[in-house]
């Protein structure tokens, strides 16, 4: 009686012991669920939003326009020094030290101060300049301009007010207008290229709030 009682038990546990094992397991199937891949999303962006339309579009760059003109902007507070070479139009705002060859234009602001040497065709001074400066055209020194060292020139033009102090060499012969003009000209001509450019892009371009543009894509995306 005991032996048949304990196989009773045993088989009676062994039974319950299954059922649970396979409880266990059709319980532990039924609960996983596989994660599902969300798209649609810009890295760092609230996960419950899934729709497309959320995805993230990068700012265009800018459009950048090159020019043939060769000119160069030394900015107020900026300190250069060396040697300035292949450069059409130099334009000191700023504090320079160089010898500068080759050039068409040179302009000293009001608050610019060049050292150096200079062999050019046309300049303007209107802030300060120490050295040598010679100029195969005309120079012109504005009434807030201040010259220290040697100076050479085909023609002069000088304001009230201009500080000169240094040795003036008039150059022979007349001065040949046609090549800063010329130079000016293509500037000009240059500039206003670009500028016609840029307008006519803007106008090309479609307003970002009209309702073909930016509320259109608003309205789609609910």
């Amino acid at each position: 009686m005991r032996v048949r009682e304990e196989t009773t038990i045993q088989n009676k546990y062994g039974r319950d012991t299954t059922e649970e094992e396979r409880g266990e397991d059709s319980t532990s199937r039924s609960s996983y669920q596989p994660s599902v891949a969300r798209s649609g999303g810009y890295p760092g962006s609230y996960s419950g939003s899934s729709s497309p339309s959320s995805s993230y579009t990068a700012p265009q760059a800018p459009d950048v326009y090159s020019g043939n003109d060769r000119t160069l902007t030394i900015g107020r507070g900026i300190n250069m020094s060396g040697e300035i070479d292949a450069c059409d139009h130099l334009m000191v705002e700023g504090t320079v030290e160089a010898a500068l060859k080759g050039a068409k234009l040179l302009e000293v602001a009001q608050s610019g101060t060049f050292y150096g040497t200079v062999e050019i065709e046309e300049a303007t001074i209107a802030g300060r300049f120490e050295g040598d400066l010679t100029v195969n055209g005309r120079l012109t020194i504005k009434s807030s301009g201040v010259i220290t060292g040697s100076i050479a020139y085909r023609e002069l033009e000088v304001e009230s007010g201009a500080v000169i102090d240094g040795r003036m060499t008039p150059l022979k012969g007349t001065v040949d207008p046609k090549s800063v003009d010329r130079y000016r000209a293509g500037s000009d001509a240059s500039a206003m290229a670009k500028t016609k450019e840029i307008v006519s892009k803007k106008d090309n371009r479609e307003p970002a709030n009209t309702e073909s543009g930016l509320f259109s894509k608003a309205h789609t995306s609910y």
